[in-house]
């Protein structure tokens, strides 16, 4: 089996190796390119925790010079509290994977009167943490630290290889990155090709997105974790086995 990886660059090359682990077969295709935004670390200061939403955040907040590695994190979920774990801060919490967990794991375990929190973020998101958190009294501050931009075409090797039929697969793990992919599909008139595969996706908005590519079929993994989504894959190659 051949699956098609759509994460930026640099994060598709962690899921493939623990893929090709597993004898499974991977082609890279970045849907979304990482630039960083230019921020101030000085809105680091004061700050009662810090809320990170992706992996991306993450190792943007790395990026600032003599970080101090006891902030109290808030993330998302396990793959974005991992680049600040293996970093040497002390005092991270992972949610399940969604913002809507994040919000209510902060509202279990942070208090609304220590202060401000801060959301450290990418410029598209898909829920406001602080309209979230306000009905229980935090008070929330965003602060921009890296965009995503789409690309404008496939790879003349995913082409290849959707056209014919040469990969089985393809894993989303947002509804940005779904929703590029259909569009890029559509353009290149692929759509057909298509019904010939499988996607996995990471949670049901993301299966949602997904919709005008015309997949064959659409697997939603059963918790929104990278994990869930490598299980959801590995059981593809069992079927296909």
């Amino acid at each position: 089996m051949r699956v098609l990886l759509t994460r930026p660059a640099g994060q598709a090359e962690e899921l493939g190796a623990v893929l090709s682990a597993h004898g499974v077969e991977w082609l890279g295709e970045p849907l979304l390119r990482i630039v960083p935004v230019p921020w101030d670390p000085g809105v680091l200061a004061g700050r009662a925790a810090l809320l990170v939403t992706s992996a991306n955040a993450s190792r943007e907040l790395l990026r600032v010079p003599s970080v101090r590695r006891d902030y109290p994190v808030f993330a998302v979920g396990p793959a974005t509290a991992a680049p600040l774990q293996a970093a040497g801060f002390s005092n991270v919490q992972a949610a399940g994977g969604t913002a809507v967990s994040l919000i209510a794991h902060i509202q279990r375990h942070a208090d609304p009167q220590a202060g401000r929190l801060l959301h450290l973020s990418g410029r598209d998101i898909a829920l406001d943490l602080g309209t979230g958190l306000a009905p229980a009294g935090f008070a929330v501050d965003r602060v921009v630290v890296y965009r995503a931009v789409a690309v404008e075409r496939l790879s003349p090797g995913a082409m290849h290889g959707i056209a014919q039929s040469r990969i089985h697969a393809a894993v989303f793990l947002s509804a940005r990155t779904a929703a590029v992919f259909c569009s890029l599909i559509i353009a290149s008139g692929l759509v057909d090709a298509c019904a010939r595969m499988t996607a996995v996706a990471i949670s049901r908005k993301v299966a949602q997105a997904l919709q005008p590519a015309g997949f064959r079929q659409v697997v939603v993994a059963t918790s929104p974790s990278r994990d869930a989504v490598l299980k959801a894959i590995l059981r593809l190659g069992t079927e296909d086995a």
